[in-house]
């Protein structure tokens, strides 16, 4: 090359006989963490958990052995999200905490506030209730907002924001307790099974469901930023395990399902308490299925990432498509019970109900993913889908 050579980085040019000094450079911001390909899988295959569970519990007959069983294993979707929502603050701000935790909690609160109370509304208007008395109305809708009572699903969003509130405590606690994880995974799993079994026993005075508060997951809140504080190590440990990943997996699966058949037909529980959420069994369960999908994303991802642009796709839409699919499952029902086929499909058999309301899941998905995608593209893109509009910063 022609020209005189480029002084070293981070050295300055010396002064006429002095030699060359060490340049004070201030120092380099931590980069953000690399985009993990494996946890778009999770948020998908989730997405589709949570699809699932909301058919499976709505089918005709209620809930009974034929599909009580498939719900202890879909259940797992509630927890795994709260694995996963851990995971991705911590791992994002593991190396670099927010300059501002007030600018942290604003943006954040804005990207799920916003979609909240339009979904709330939505939900309240589709519930059909009377919109007159108007004071009365509006009363019942501020109560909705409150509990997040609107509709089923929206509780996920409250917990969300209480995660956002103690996250600054949980970076702390575990900056704190660094080289002792292990015993603060210990705890976690401790007070998680406690806190199942005492809901269970319905030995929480005064507490009828827990499911809006976050001390009810805090276990798995702890856990998943463990997973993240050690986000490589995990990775690395999944890849060269995988047989073992998925093979745990299954076996907890196996015994999760004959808990429920213990306690539906052994012990006289009803079904759909025997499957139930906050069963024990299913801390264990969420953890092992949350890994199982880490390992999906990580055999994909040996498989150099097909379809990569469709799963990143349906990643960014997976939180529109949980908002939005109990309206599409409300409609269907409603033509289902129009038509006459809830009353034909009464008089089935409960394990042919079942495997006909799986189909319908994929369907729900694609549905509610092709909604979003327009949505995205729509000033609303914000409020409908808690992702700002395609082609501006978030």
């Amino acid at each position: 090359m022609s020209g005189s050579p480029r002084p070293l980085a981070g050295l300055r040019a010396a002064p006429d006989g002095e030699p060359a000094a060490q340049a004070r450079t201030p120092p380099e911001k931590p980069r953000a963490p690399a985009h993990l390909d494996s946890v778009d899988v999770v948020r998908v295959l989730t997405v589709g958990l949570v699809i699932a569970v909301h058919v499976l519990a709505q089918q005709p007959g209620g809930v009974t052995l034929s599909n009580g069983a498939p719900l202890i294993v879909l259940h797992v979707s509630r927890e795994v999200f709260f694995l996963l929502t851990a995971f991705v603050l911590v791992y994002s701000y593991r190396d670099r905490a927010p300059s501002r935790w007030w600018a942290f909690w604003r943006k954040r609160y804005v990207l799920i506030c916003a979609p909240y109370l339009l979904w709330t509304a939505v939900y309240f208007l589709a519930g059909g209730g009377p919109l007159r008395p108007a004071g009365r109305a509006l009363a019942g809708f501020a109560r909705d907002v409150l509990n997040g009572g609107a509709r089923y699903h929206l509780y996920f969003l409250l917990v969300t924001m209480q995660v956002y509130l103690v996250f600054p405590l949980l970076r702390r606690l575990l900056t704190a307790t660094r080289g002792r994880h292990g015993w603060l995974l210990a705890g976690a799993a401790v007070y998680q099974v406690g806190c199942y079994t005492a809901v269970q026993r319905g030995s929480v005075p005064g507490l009828a469901d827990p499911s809006a508060y976050l001390p009810s997951y805090l276990g798995f809140v702890v856990a998943g930023g463990v997973a993240a504080w050690h986000a490589e190590t995990l990775l690395r440990w999944t890849r060269e395990r995988v047989r073992w990943v998925f093979a745990g997996c299954a076996l907890v699966v196996a015994a999760a399902v004959a808990v429920f058949f213990v306690q539906a037909s052994a012990l006289g529980q009803a079904p759909v308490v025997a499957s139930a959420v906050f069963q024990p069994v299913v801390v264990v369960e969420s953890v092992a299925v949350a890994w199982a999908f880490l390992a999906c994303g990580v055999v994909w991802q040996r498989r150099r990432t097909p379809g990569r642009r469709l799963v990143r796709s349906a990643s960014d839409a997976s939180f529109g498509v949980y908002l939005a699919h109990p309206l599409l499952l409300q409609g269907l029902l409603a033509v289902c019970a129009a038509s006459g086929l809830t009353a034909v499909a009464q008089r089935q058999p409960g394990p042919l109900v079942t495997a006909v309301a799986m189909t319908v899941v994929p369907l729900i998905y694609l549905a509610c993913w092709s909604a979003v995608a327009v949505a995205l593209r729509t000033p609303l893109s914000l409020a409908l889908t808690g992702r700002t509009r395609r082609g501006t910063r978030e």
